[in-house]
């Protein structure tokens, strides 16, 4: 298996366990709070059993009307508070339905309360009033029973649920962890056997043994990587006879090596076509150039470049005509400004100035006009003569900007805000305009 595939499902692993820990995470929010909405519930029917306890203990004490229409009332507020609880198991809701059913118990028990109490009857033990109040006992016991219940189902599905979810958290974990750990040791195993051998192989070279080989026993990057080295060691043992040979053939691919480094890395920073600076590169380049500036106290301007009616180039005369363009504006742009200045290509066809260190605004405005002489030639192209014009954005460093994303972001508006003019045209931020008018900018 290769590095680069053990490496993507180590990734692709570890974003899945930690979306399982989040999810986790989120499941066990939503079970606290449905536990707490629950158990929320059941104290507001233990307190409205409980006030309907006292005004029934009341009742019992005294007999009389106010207490029975208080306990009533009561009644009433527990049965809607009943009326109203549901719950998402079917367990707890039985028991809310009998309490419901209890309740409705004591509504009927206080009509015949309200009996007894016009009946004028002697009270006692076994009178009826006595009688009432012992159902009552009963019936409240029997819903302060149930109410426990409920209770104690709420905590254990709520254990339960938890139990459930960290017990899978664990497995996944753990299955999730020696998935990780297993392809960590063999990436790292992969990588201490071929670069021994990679070392081994290096070291014999440097001794000028050019007989051995590095064993390949995969096929992986690194192996491919032995594969070539090998390959490099029999092509220097056939074309070498005597040591000077080898050393001249040493010397030879050392120089082309570094020729091909040189190159890449010319490459890498360089636009393919214009040989401009590439964006990564300008980049590096106005990261040193804005600290420069910054420390030495020195003013800089960034023009933004963006060429008209290049599409129009490409769909009428082809790539080749387009290609042509670039080239010839790029040799255009070095022949504008000063060695020292930045010139890159970013885009299609949009390239970026960096002026460095400008004394006054003059100087700006001269590069510009110089700018515009030079895109009012025409570009020769087989036996077509080609015009291209440009709108330019300019921001000043530090006039508008101190950073490189600003510094773009302004001089990009003030292109588009210059592509309203037909012709090779310019635009600066009115900040800019005002800043300008003392002839000094640093």
């Amino acid at each position: 298996m290769k590095v680069t595939l053990r490496l993507k499902i180590l990734l692709i692993v570890s974003l899945m366990l930690t979306s399982v820990i989040l999810i986790s995470f989120v499941t066990l929010k939503e079970i606290q709070v449905e536990t707490n909405s629950q158990l929320y519930l059941v104290s507001d029917i233990e307190y409205k059993i409980d006030m309907l306890s006292s005004k029934l203990w009341l009742l019992q004490e005294y007999h009389d009307q106010d207490a029975l229409e208080q306990t009533r009332i009561a009644h009433e507020e527990l049965k809607r508070l009943l009326q109203q609880a549901l719950f998402s198991q079917r367990n707890k809701n039985v028991i809310a339905a009998n309490l419901k059913r209890m309740n409705d118990n004591i509504g009927v028990l206080l009509n015949l309360s309200q009996q007894d109490l016009e009946s004028q009857v002697s009270h006692g033990i076994t009178s009826p009033s006595g009688m009432l109040s012992a159902r009552y006992n009963m019936t409240l016991q029997s819903m302060n029973e149930d109410l426990w219940k409920l209770e104690k189902l709420a905590i254990q599905d709520s254990e339960l649920s938890q139990r459930k979810i960290l017990a899978s958290v664990i497995l996944l974990m753990v299955v999730g962890s020696a998935v990780v750990l297993t392809l960590t040791l063999l990436t790292l195993k992969t990588f201490n056997t071929n670069l021994n051998a990679l070392t081994i192989g290096i070291k014999d070279l440097a001794k000028g043994n050019l007989n051995s080989r590095i064993e390949v026993k995969d096929t992986d990057e690194l192996s491919v990587l032995a594969e070539q080295f090998n390959l490099m060691k029999r092509s220097l043992e056939e074309t070498t006879v005597k040591k000077d040979q080898l050393q001249l053939e040493v010397e030879r691919q050392t120089k082309e090596l570094q020729h091909q480094r040189e190159e890449f890395e010319h490459l890498a920073n360089h636009d393919s076509l214009t040989k401009l600076y590439s964006r990564s590169a300008f980049e590096e380049q106005m990261n040193t150039a804005l600290a420069r500036c910054s420390r030495t106290k020195q003013s800089a301007a960034l023009l933004f470049i963006d060429l008209d009616r290049f599409k129009a180039i490409n769909d009428c005369h082809g790539h080749a005509a387009g290609d042509l363009v670039l080239v010839e504006v790029a040799e255009k742009l070095l022949q504008t400004v000063r060695s020292s200045d930045i010139i890159a290509r970013i885009g299609g066809d949009e390239f970026i100035i960096w002026l460095e260190p400008i004394e006054n605004a003059t100087q700006v405005m001269t590069v510009i006009r110089k700018l515009t002489e030079q895109f009012a030639l025409p570009i020769q192209y087989e036996d077509i003569s080609l015009l291209v014009n440009a709108s330019i954005g300019v921001s000043f460093f530090p006039i508008d900007a101190t950073e490189l994303s600003s510094l773009l972001k302004v001089a990009d508006e003030n292109m588009y805000k210059a592509k309203e003019v037909d012709g090779t045209t310019f635009q600066f931020t009115d900040k800019a305009t005002r800043g300008l008018t003392n002839i000094k900018m640093a």
